[in-house]
């Protein structure tokens, strides 16, 4: 299946989509895990308007966004100064299509212009996100640990 797809700034009228791509996101990521997000949890990973200058959306003729990228900038002694991506969210039915390589080709090409690197991550249970990082060329670099004492991860 081609689909054409327009990738560009976000905007103001991207909100809505984005943040119910945000939710979709982290709702299958809890599932990993086990959880279930309050509204209020996912609430407080929505983007504002303010927060867009960053961020770059996937849209389709037919169905409108369909998948976001957001990313900063920073510096540390691991990566030195490279970009931070954020979020790299397609929607469920429009995996497997090109999209996520398309958006990806935006902080890639800004990165390479700058002659700096890129760093990610994913919770370990995303193999799939694992799978598509790695593809790009991504290594894997370190490991982060949480003593669950709230119990909060069932299996």
């Amino acid at each position: 299946m081609t689909v054409k797809i327009l990738i560009r700034k976000a905007g103001a009228e991207d909100l809505k989509a984005i943040n119910d791509l945000t939710d979709e996101m982290h709702r299958y990521l809890a599932g990993l895990y086990g959880l279930e997000l309050s509204e209020r949890e996912l609430g407080e990973e929505h983007f504002e308007e303010e927060e867009l200058e960053n961020v770059y959306v996937a849209e389709s003729v037919e169905a409108g966004v369909v998948g976001y990228l957001s990313f900063s900038k920073g510096v540390d002694e691991w990566a030195g100064p490279h970009y931070e991506l954020e979020h790299l969210v397609i929607h469920e039915g429009h995996r497997g299509l090109g999209v996520g390589k398309k958006l990806f080709e935006v902080l890639l090409e800004k990165a390479e212009r700058e002659e700096v690197n890129i760093r990610t991550g994913t919770l370990t249970r995303n193999e799939r996100a694992l799978r598509f990082y790695e593809g790009l060329g991504f290594k894997r670099l370190s490991i982060g640990l949480l003593l669950d004492l709230q119990k909060r991860m069932l299996k």
